[in-house]
């Protein structure tokens, strides 16, 4: 037998009762993970009853879908055109949809429709803009026949199916199984997904757990932001336990959550300690002090610190969430448990130390360098695959130098360059001038007994240490010198260390404060990298009064300005100059006094601050901002015609706007779900669509602002042009966010017009 899905072979998963008197196989895909039965004999039985009680055939799970059609209907497609809904039962949803004016059909071969008599047998030749299959997918028998069928109706399908959690669990496990109905036998992964979409060359959007579009459009990377793709499939969440149960209690439930979490307004950003659990190097040390940094500014309240295994440092003042340990072999498995930390913690952000990315909570990646991009790498190893995954998910880019934030576009064009913010690491208060008493006593602990050049992490490829070695080895005076090298826990090269026969090489792994003294008491830190995302090293070295010889590659000379020596990477008889030159004491004073002052450049506190503010920036990404925005406040607690009547006006007024192709309009809905305020403004907006002809509506950007922080606003209000004033205002939203201080307009008011760009 042979995955359905990818065609990769099955292994056998487990056994359970169908229809209470089957035993029936599941098999796994060893490939997608796609689940799949032995050939279903009993689906004649199972469909004796086409609606089953584990279909969306409830009003209540209807009038959710279509909130939801209207949505991606409006904000992705042409609401003008025509729909579809397969396998659409008893029509209800179909007759949702045409309540608030979209041109929807449905198509079901199995049940006669009750609700609309809008229906096909077949695709006609106007293709549909959109096809609607909730609850279908994993009914079909050979997926990929089906599948085939609906994109003759439309090559753009909104669907719902219950993707297998990341615990793997058989049928007596999970419920969606539904093993008592017999009717779905076949259950998805969002790999299985993805190969359903290369197949037919669509792009997949997902929000990792319930609802997916499959669609020829490339939409924005924040499409399940702007959807909100993951708000429809959190009421979904506890799915396996309403199936069957009372809907209507279940999503009540539900929904009482969704208003605790509204009330909830503090900025909420999960951090993933990974690099942790692997290394202990530079980026380690980045990150450490930034968690010690954003402690001190009190940011750290809004973190919330993943430690894989126990392997993250304990700093106080930081929240940390245990959790297992990272695998590359394990990475979809991986993705999921992050998605489902971020939805279980309300985490409005995800930023990483080192690649790792939930499904579909927005992500900020931090790019550090680029160095197996430009240089080279095999890019099929799971550590790099993962990296760019990252890349291409993610909502929003930080780089720790101003070429890796070139290089980072260059690698992948389809980001825009104003989306990655750079934040120069800073340099610890312990890199410092060392007394000659501090240097002398260091000296004379690991027996140095001449004057010496210092390497840090020497090695071959990038490090690019031959060249020193290759000059030294040529020099002159050599056996007057010894040299010291730390970092890659005292080891190096013997392809190194044989350029040199005859030297004495201390190989020494040292503590902040020792390396400090390395520094003070080197005659130089020779560091001929050919790329580096930063040069944290020269960095330190500067600091401590240490001259610098470097190459003018990548980002060092971004770091050193012109505190150092510069040499070609490929320079040995270059550097054999740069080595006498630095011996020189007026050199030497000119390079240490020019090394101070380019040191005090860079500091943590404030590469802290420019992150954090990048951060919180990245939350607001789902508002959309444009050049101008505007935004209103209405008091939801006012009756639905009044609410509809004040939106009306202000949605017409942006609409009618000469620039309202460079205006977003943002609606407060403290006080109301996502859901149902969207209900209300695309009604509205349908109704100036179709009603008034306002074809301008179409291009008119509305954005929901959902309760947000202190620090969140703070940061909104700069992008804020003024607020629109409505008969509906809610007066005590707009006291409690600060917003009494922006200027506020009539839709009358000629300023509004005035103030166009």
């Amino acid at each position: 037998m042979k995955c359905k899905i990818c065609d990769s072979a099955v292994t056998f998963f487990a056994r359970a009762k169908v229809l209470e008197k089957y035993d029936v196989d599941y098999f796994q895909c060893k490939n997608c993970n796609f689940i799949q039965t032995e050939a279903p004999y009993w689906l004649e039985e199972a469909y004796i009853n086409p609606i089953a009680k584990s279909d969306y055939g409830l009003a209540a799970r209807n009038i959710a879908f279509s909130r939801l059609t209207a949505s991606v209907a409006l904000n992705v497609f042409n609401p003008k055109g025509k729909f579809l809904d397969y396998g659409s039962g008893y029509g209800l949803l179909g007759i949702l949809m045409q309540y608030i004016g979209l041109n929807f059909y449905g198509y079901d071969k199995y049940c006669k429709s009750v609700f609309t008599e809008r229906v096909v047998t077949q695709p006609e030749e106007e293709p549909y803009q959109l096809v609607t299959a909730f609850e279908v997918f994993e009914h079909f028998t050979n997926p990929l026949q089906e599948i085939s069928k609906i994109l003759e109706f439309s090559r753009n399908i909104l669907l719902s199916t219950e993707l297998l959690p990341h615990n793997n669990p058989t049928p007596e496990q999970w419920g969606y199984y539904a093993t008592h109905e017999g009717q779905h036998i076949a259950i998805y992964t969002v790999k299985s997904l993805e190969i359903i979409a290369k197949k037919f060359n669509l792009n997949l959007y997902t929000d990792g757990c319930f609802i997916h579009l499959l669609t020829e459009k490339r939409l924005p990377s924040n499409v399940a932001q702007i959807l909100n793709f993951p708000k429809y499939g959190n009421i979904f969440d506890d799915i396996s336990k309403t199936l069957w149960g009372d809907i209507y209690v279940g999503l009540l439930d539900r929904n009482n959550k969704i208003n605790k979490k509204h009330k909830n307004s503090i900025l909420k950003i999960v951090l993933d300690g990974v690099f942790f659990q692997y290394y202990r190097t530079g980026i380690a040390r980045v990150w450490r002090t930034l968690l010690e940094e954003w402690v001190e500014s009190g940011f750290s309240k809004h973190l919330l610190v993943l430690s894989r295994g126990g392997t993250t440092p304990e700093i106080s003042g930081i929240d940390y969430r245990v959790i297992p340990n990272h695998n590359y072999q394990n990475s979809d498995a991986d993705r999921e448990l992050l998605q489902q930390i971020c939805d279980e913690e309300g985490a409005d952000l995800f930023i990483s130390s080192y690649y790792t990315t939930p499904i579909s909570t927005p992500s900020v990646f931090m790019a550090y360098d680029m160095i197996p991009e430009v240089l080279g790498a095999d890019f099929t190893q799971p550590m790099w695959r993962e990296k760019h995954y990252g890349i291409q998910h993610a909502s929003a880019y930080l780089a720790i130098s101003e070429n890796t934030a070139r290089d980072l576009v260059q690698c992948f064009p389809n980001i825009p360059q104003d989306s990655v913010k750079v934040a120069h690491c800073g340099v610890n208060r312990i890199f410092s001038l060392a007394s000659l008493e501090e240097i002398d006593q260091f000296k004379f602990k690991y027996g140095i007994a001449k004057p010496y050049f210092l390497l840090v992490a020497p090695g071959t490829g990038y490090k690019n240490s031959q060249v020193f070695f290759k000059a030294f080895a040529k020099l002159c005076t050599k056996f007057g010198f010894e040299l010291v090298c730390t970092g890659n826990k005292g080891l190096l090269e013997d392809e190194l260390r044989n350029e040199v026969p005859g030297i004495c090489i201390h190989t020494l792994p040292l503590s902040d404060e020792e390396l400090r003294l390395a520094y003070g008491g080197a005659v130089a830190l020779v560091y001929p990298s050919k790329y580096e995302g930063f040069g944290l090293p020269v960095l330190e070295a500067l600091a401590c009064g240490c001259p610098v010889i470097t190459t003018p590659n990548a980002s060092l000379p971004e770091v050193a300005g012109d505190a150092a020596l510069y040499v070609k990477d490929d320079d040995i008889e270059g550097m054999m100059d740069a080595l006498c030159e630095v011996q020189k004491p007026s050199v030497r004073q000119a390079l240490i006094e020019a090394g101070l002052e380019q040191a005090k450049k860079f500091s943590w506190s404030k590469m802290a601050g420019l992150m954090q503010n990048a951060l919180i920036d990245a939350t607001l990404l789902p508002l959309n901002l444009r050049e101008e925005n505007w935004i209103v406040f209405p008091d939801w607690s006012q009756s639905e015609e009044a609410v509809g009547l004040g939106l009306q006006d202000a949605i017409r007024g942006i609409a009618r706007h000469p620039n309202c192709n460079k205006m977003t309009l943002l609606i407060d809905i403290q006080g109301i779900s996502q859901e149902d305020a969207n209900l209300l403004v695309s009604g509205v907006a349908m109704n100036l669509l179709l009603e008034e002809d306002l074809e301008e509506v179409e291009d008119t950007a509305i954005s929901f602002v959902e309760p947000l922080g202190d620090i969140q606003w703070q940061a909104l209000f700069p992008h804020l042009q003024g607020r629109l004033i409505l008969e509906c205002d809610n007066r005590d939203s707009i006291a409690r966010v600060g917003a009494e201080s922006l200027p506020a307009y009539t839709l009358e008011d000629s300023s509004l017009r005035d103030r166009a760009p």
